[in-house]
């Protein structure tokens, strides 16, 4: 059968297929498919849309075609464009923001099993984000980077790219003959259009198709290679804390020992990856750092309760879906949140080195990491110990087994925490089912140490409802973890109406869809009272440029059983508080030079008043320099006394060219009176391979003090 009909027709499973054609050409990635190896593959097209009018033919035609050699994966697009003069190209940086503007990208499941891939997006000039994706599509780690390649150019009637993926940069299986899973994806932003190969519904993410992606045959006789990766890091700079009363002093290789063995190694580290098998990679990491990472964006807390912040060290980041455990929305409980590794009330704590093991076998997921922290202050040397066993079973579902271990060389200094999960999707992923029980292990806390959830979801196009009960008892402290509420049980049910306009009628002609829903949730004290109680019906219409409206309203209950100073020297009593708010909000075409968001929320809270204001503006006059400013206002009025917080954040990005990159950012907040600065250059100088300029800044306008960091940081990767 001609290739022309096989990259169309499906196969016996009913799916598309399209070939890899292996070539001895040489291939330069430049955004131009002009070598004549390019004509010898078949296109994959006839995309369909996702968004606006689900399964309607793409405006504009796409064509892809894939071609292999022993070393890399080449994908080249010809993405065509009746008005190539409007195509949105709005930011070129590392993992860039792909909803403002147009891209292309490539999902492929290597092991075509449907639960793991890898994702890669690139936009007409070249730009790069990737992703690891797992957990059948529900975990989508965009801080994992691979080494590609990928350039894209701006033609008469549309533009190209050129991808180029080393094997060695993937996870596959060693057979000889390779069939993957395989789903292309373009958005045309000018006309707000999201477009796919293989048909899927609208209420899945690109993630979230890997259930309905194609196949890629033809690759045979390929290997990942050796699979080393060193990655040695050198630092330096100079510092200044004034806070702790000390002088201007060398951090790093800069620094000058008064004696042997002051350095302490932390100028220099290193990072070891090694593919032990084609599906098991072992890495290793001594003296790790993460003076380069971006610092956290302050909030304001008005709970009485601890604030989550994600993770944001990429050492963390690659492969955390397989230590996730069951399903943990809104972060309630986590039995294991890497933070709690190098990390004591958010600042850092030497890591001293780690190992990590990670991968598959026979239907199996294994993951091992132990990590050991230096001493620092008050701070004990740490070890750290995660264990995590997950099985397939079923089409589409999983079991698995955690355990973790937290111990210092202080005496009964240890925690320990040990939990079973299951997690099970029938229908093709529409209904979904999953519990888990965990017990931690605490030397000064004896019994009430379970924690239990069971969670339900059914989901289609036009419905949603989801229903859960999680049980935390009052001595579960997972210290690798974090709970937010323990001694609660907590019932949650959501049902969410996702009716879409016909595209006929004129409501379609400015809204793309609409979503009505209403939320409850419900806080049980141990002795069966009730704590918190909150109904919130919710209303959202998106428009068809891709701004967006919403509205809610919440009437709240709340005990407290014990007084709550929510600020210096304000005190809520002890007592039973109902009241009611609402918020509307908008957010603006985010495609645009000049965007943004507004929200505005109002009502009772405890015995007195509040209002939040949210505001937003970004103005991006091209794809090299972004700059916004966030501002947020609270105030609050109670008879216990009013305040008032203010929250700005400022952030300018430049982009250079896609491998070099300068971001700045500026924040202040009224309730501690101080101002953090935050100022990165990145030179990425071979892939993978970066030269850091990083400044830190800290001033406190009351105490007329400074603390204050320069540290250049330089890292070089060697693959075998």
């Amino acid at each position: 059968m001609p290739l022309a009909v096989l990259a169309q027709e499906p196969s016996s499973n009913g799916k598309k297929i399209m070939y890899a054609m292996y070539t001895q050409d040489k291939i330069t990635i430049d955004g131009e498919l002009t070598e004549p190896a390019w004509q010898t593959a078949e296109p994959a097209k006839d995309f369909v849309q996702r968004e606006p009018i689900e399964g309607a033919p793409a405006s504009d035609s796409t064509e892809v075609r894939i071609l292999y050699d022993g070393q890399n994966l080449y994908i080249g697009a010809y993405c065509h464009d009746r008005d190539p003069q409007k195509i949105v190209i709005n930011d070129i940086s590392r993992d860039f923001d792909n909803m403002g503007q147009g891209i292309f990208g490539v999902l492929l499941d290597t092991f075509n099993d449907k639960r793991t891939g890898y994702l890669f997006q690139t936009t007409p000039v070249g730009a790069q984000r990737d992703a690891q994706i797992s957990d059948e599509g529900r975990s989508s780690n965009v801080n994992w980077d691979g080494v590609w390649y990928s350039e894209g150019r701006v033609q008469e009637d549309g533009y190209v790219v050129e991808i180029a993926i080393p094997f060695k940069t993937l996870r596959f299986s060693g057979e000889r003959v390779q069939v993957w899973g395989v789903q292309f994806v373009r958005r045309i932003r000018h006309i707000n259009e999201l477009d796919y190969w293989i048909p899927m519904p609208r209420r899945f993410t690109l993630a979230r198709s890997l259930p309905y992606v194609g196949e890629l045959r033809g690759i045979e006789n390929v290997e990942p290679g050796r699979n080393l990766y060193v990655k040695p890091y050198v630092l330096g700079g100079v510092q200044r804390l004034a806070s702790r009363g000390e002088e201007v002093k060398a951090v790093g290789l800069a620094m000058l020992p008064s004696q042997p063995g002051d350095w302490g190694g932390e100028g220099a580290g290193v990072d070891l990856k090694y593919g032990i098998t084609p599906s098991m990679t072992f890495d290793l990491t001594v003296n790790t750092d993460f003076s380069h990472v971006e610092a956290d964006t302050q909030q304001v807390n008005l709970t009485r309760f601890p604030l989550f912040f994600p993770e944001k060290r990429e050492f963390f980041l690659e492969n955390s879906g397989l230590f996730q455990f069951g399903a943990t929305q809104g972060n309630e409980a986590l039995l294991f949140h890497s933070r709690t590794i190098g990390l004591a009330d958010g600042q850092p704590i030497p890591i001293l080195g780690g190992a990590r093991l990670t991968g598959r076998a026979a239907g199996n997921y294994l993951g091992l990491l132990n990590i050991q922290t230096r001493s620092e202050g008050s701070v004990p040397a740490t070890n750290f110990t995660a264990t995590r066993l997950r099985r397939d079973i079923l089409s589409n579902s999983n079991v698995g087994l955690i355990f973790l271990n937290r111990q210092s060389g202080q005496p009964n200094d240890h925690n320990r925490s040990f939990g079973a999960d299951a997690n099970l999707l029938f229908f093709r992923t529409n209904l979904r089912f999953s519990a888990l029980a965990a017990k931690t292990l605490t030397p000064a806390l004896h019994g009430n140490d379970w924690l239990g959830k069971v969670e339900g979801e059914w989901q289609s196009s036009l419905v949603r409802f989801l229903s859960s009960y999680l049980d935390v008892e009052k001595n579960f402290n997972p210290e690798m973890g974090f709970v937010r509420r323990p001694g609660r049980r907590t019932l949650n049910n959501e049902f969410e109406l996702q009716p879409r306009p016909r595209p006929e009628t004129r409501l379609a002609s400015f809204v793309r869809d609409l979503s009505a829903s209403i939320a409850s949730r419900h806080i049980l004290l141990p002795d069966g009272s009730t704590e918190t109680k909150s109904p919130r019906p919710h209303f959202r219409v998106e428009f068809q440029d891709g701004g967006i409206f919403q509205s809610n309203y919440t009437q709240n209950f709340e005990r407290l059983i014990r007084p709550f100073e929510i600020h210096r020297e304000v005190v809520i009593p002890a007592g039973d508080y109902p009241f009611e708010g609402f918020s509307v909000s908008y957010t603006s075409d985010e495609s645009k030079l000049l965007f943004g968001d507004l929200s505005y929320g109002w009502g009772d809270f405890y015995d007195g008043e509040s209002t939040t204001l949210n505001l937003g503006v970004r103005f991006r006059p091209n794809y090299r320099l972004s700059t916004s400013i966030d501002y947020q206002r609270n105030e609050v009025d109670l008879p216990a006394g009013a305040f008032t917080i203010d929250l700005v954040g400022l952030r300018m990005d430049y982009s250079f060219n896609p491998r070099m990159f300068m971001n700045a950012f500026v924040q202040y907040s009224s309730d501690t009176n101080q101002v953090s600065s935050n100022i990165r250059f990145r030179l990425i100088h071979r892939p993978l391979s970066d030269i850091y300029i990083v400044y830190n800044e800290q001033r406190d306008p009351v105490l007329d003090k400074t603390d204050w960091s320069l540290t250049l940081k330089y890292t070089h990767l060697v693959n075998f």
